[in-house]
C-alpha cells in the first residue's frame, strides 16, 4: 500500500525536527484500531470468543512501522476461509491472493470472511489516517 505524497510529508517533518517515527506509529495505531473494530463487527458470533480475540499490535523494526490486526483463536482461519467442499466453493476475494488448499472429502463449512474485508474496506482510511497523523505532527512542530 502506498500513500501519495508520503515521502514529501516525511521530508518536511524531518526538516522541522519532528518525530517521523512517532507520527507514523500514531497513524498506524489509529488505523489498526479501526480495522480491528470493523473485523469485530464482521466476525460471526456464536459465543463471542472469536470476536473478542481480535487484537492489534504496532511494531517498529529498522525504522519500519507495522500495524497488525490478528486473532490467536485456533479456528479463525477456518471461519475466514471455510473448510472442505463448501470452503473451496466459497467465492471470496482473499482466496485470489493466497494459495489455499482444501480437503474435499467432506462437506465442510462455507467461508465467513471478516479480517480481509475489514482491511480492504479501510484501505483509504488507513492511508488518510497515517497521512493525517504526519500532517498533525508537522503543524505541532512548526508552531
Amino acid at each position: 500500500m502506498s500513500i501519495e505524497g508520503f515521502d514529501s510529508l516525511m521530508r518536511k517533518l524531518d526538516s522541522l525536527g519532528g518525530s517521523t517515527t512517532k507520527a507514523v506509529a500514531k497513524g498506524v495505531g489509529l488505523a489498526a484500531k479501526k480495522v480491528q473494530g470493523d473485523a469485530k463487527d464482521l466476525a460471526p458470533v456464536d459465543t463471542g470468543q472469536l470476536r473478542n480475540s481480535i487484537s492489534t499490535n504496532i511494531e517498529e523494526k529498522d525504522n519500519v512501522i507495522v500495524g497488525k490486526v490478528f486473532t490467536n483463536n485456533d479456528h479463525a482461519a477456518y471461519v475466514e476461509f471455510g473448510t472442505g467442499q463448501r470452503g473451496k466453493a466459497s467465492d471470496i476475494e482473499s482466496k485470489k491472493e493466497m494459495n489455499i488448499s482444501y480437503k474435499e472429502d467432506w462437506t465442510g463449512m462455507a467461508a465467513q470472511p471478516f479480517m480481509y474485508p475489514a482491511m480492504k474496506q479501510n484501505e483509504g482510511y488507513i492511508k488518510d489516517t497515517i497521512k493525517g497523523a504526519i500532517q498533525m505532527e508537522i503543524k505541532k512542530v512548526s508552531k
